[in-house]
């Protein structure tokens, strides 16, 4: 479930069938700050605990 897309496909805010697993995917290893606080906002507003993210270095 694609839950938030940017215009130029650079990030996407994906979930699972529930809330039990979510994914903030980049084209680029890094994510730049106020693009990833607007995703998570997003999803903190649907209910996705995000806290319990799991942040992966590339």
């Amino acid at each position: 479930n694609v839950i938030k897309l940017d215009d130029n496909y650079q990030y996407a805010l994906v979930s699972g069938p529930n809330r039990d697993y979510l994914w903030l995917l980049s084209r680029t290893p890094t994510i730049p700050d106020a693009v990833k606080e607007d995703y998570l906002n997003t999803a903190r507003s649907l209910g996705f605990r995000v806290d319990q993210l799991v942040w992966v270095k590339q």
